[in-house]
């Protein structure tokens, strides 16, 4: 029952998820590609002095992806207090009705796994397409041959994976102080 209240609440608030979902879409293909530069190395040919620049360039993008996973967990806490926020006198009426605050922030979580789900699949779909495109366009600024193959990175997929779970976890944690801080009359 709640799950099926949650997706009514996603259909309903489409414009407002829209942005959110486009946030976290765009957070996961960048995370996707940043830890995929790895794997996207062994289709290119490179002499030693490239491969020592490739190396350096790929720990630098290692703690980019920490910095954008900080990043992204404060802007994906801040869209999803933007969406409360925004849905104030919706939640109000839930426990007008009697509706129990965790129960009100069970469909929050449902709610959240959705947008979450949907974003990560096309997330890294139109993650693994940029690394692509990533990976031609180093392989010509360093001017080395590229035996090209479409090239997956299981590890930067479940790296990618692991991260945003951790993040949803936070947020539904925040959800639920957010909502048990909220009085009827607010």
């Amino acid at each position: 029952m709640y799950f099926k209240l949650a997706i009514q609440n996603v259909k309903k608030s489409f414009k407002d998820y829209m942005i959110y979902f486009l946030t976290l879409a765009f957070s996961i293909c960048l995370f996707y590609s940043f830890n995929s530069f790895q794997a996207q190395q062994a289709v290119m040919e490179l002499s030693q002095g490239q491969a020592d620049i490739i190396d350096s360039v790929m720990l630098i993008m290692k703690i980019l992806s920490v910095f954008v996973a900080i990043v992204l967990g404060f802007l994906v806490i801040y869209a999803n207090n933007f969406l409360i926020k925004r849905r104030k006198k919706e939640l109000g009426l839930y426990t007008l009705l009697g509706m129990p605050k965790n129960h009100i922030s069970r469909i929050l979580v449902y709610e959240t796994f959705i947008v979450g789900l949907v974003s990560l699949v096309v997330g890294l779909l139109s993650g693994f397409f940029l690394s692509q495109l990533l990976t031609v366009i180093t392989a010509n600024l360093f001017e080395a041959n590229l035996n090209y193959s479409f090239i997956f990175s299981l590890d930067a997929m479940l790296l990618t994976i692991i991260a945003f779970a951790l993040i949803f976890f936070v947020i539904m944690i925040f959800n639920t102080l957010i909502l048990n801080r909220y009085k009827l009359i607010d």
